[in-house]
């Protein structure tokens, strides 16, 4: 019995050097990435996604809904103590609703609040990253926390007239799903710090695979963990849900 294992050790070790040897560019990695997510057809027909579940802060739980419709809406409900916290953008404004920072009435963002979420766009940013000005490169393999990975480098904005942001992807290099993105932090007082978003538990949502575990974290401590516990998608959203509110 110890023979056989050691004979399977060996194949399999075997199999993934072989493998990884196969891979020679980024563009293998994204096209295997979006493959085995659900098909770059399948995403590119992805128009909403409502997220149910809960994040995890400063010792609390508390109920979280997401809300993202393209291209790039999106709008982030927060239950915390019997009151809701609001976030959200509608393309045009980002703003925000919390009873513990000055009321019950909606605000917009400044601009510095608002960036980060300007940035986000609801499609994947690796999708037609060529059309959109950015620039991806292998940096090879790594592992993380024992999981084998392909280290992908994404500098968005690198061929356009936008400001670059670089981030770096680290792809389990059996299954090409992200297990890891490193960023860093664009305004405010930790500008410059490295942030590392860690993505697992993925599970089949109407046919595309998505991370159901999310923890970030600076400095090696953990800020924030959302759980997912239901997802949607393709549900209608009314464009009205995300623009702000006017009295």
């Amino acid at each position: 019995m110890k023979f056989k294992n050691l004979l399977f050790l060996v194949a399999f070790t075997f199999s993934i050097a072989a493998f990884a040897q196969d891979i020679k560019t980024a563009d293998e990695v994204l096209s295997k990435y979006l493959a085995n997510t659900g098909g770059l057809e399948k995403w590119k027909a992805l128009k909403t996604v409502k997220m149910t579940g809960k994040a995890s802060m400063q010792g609390m739980d508390l109920p979280v809904t997401l809300f993202k419709k393209e291209p790039v809406k999106q709008k982030m409900l927060i239950q915390v103590q019997g009151t809701e916290i609001v976030q959200a953008y509608d393309g045009v404004d980002a703003w925000m609703i919390n009873p513990f920072m000055g009321g019950k009435d909606p605000v917009k963002m400044t601009e510095e609040q608002a960036l980060e979420f300007k940035d986000q766009k609801f499609e994947d940013e690796f999708i037609d990253y060529k059309k959109k000005g950015h620039e991806v490169t292998l940096m090879g393999n790594e592992e993380i926390e024992g999981v084998k990975c392909y280290k992908i480098q994404l500098i968005k904005n690198k061929n356009n007239d936008k400001e670059d942001v670089t981030e770096v992807h680290y792809f389990d290099a059996e299954n090409f799903v992200p297990i890891l993105q490193v960023s860093y932090v664009r305004v405010g007082p930790d500008k410059g710090k490295e942030v590392k978003t860690y993505l697992s538990d993925y599970q089949d949502v109407n046919g595309l695979m998505m991370p159901f575990f999310i923890e970030q974290k600076m400095n090696g401590q953990s800020f924030q963990k959302i759980t997912i516990e239901k997802a949607f998608t393709n549900e209608p959203m009314e464009d009205s849900m995300f623009v702000f509110p006017k009295k």
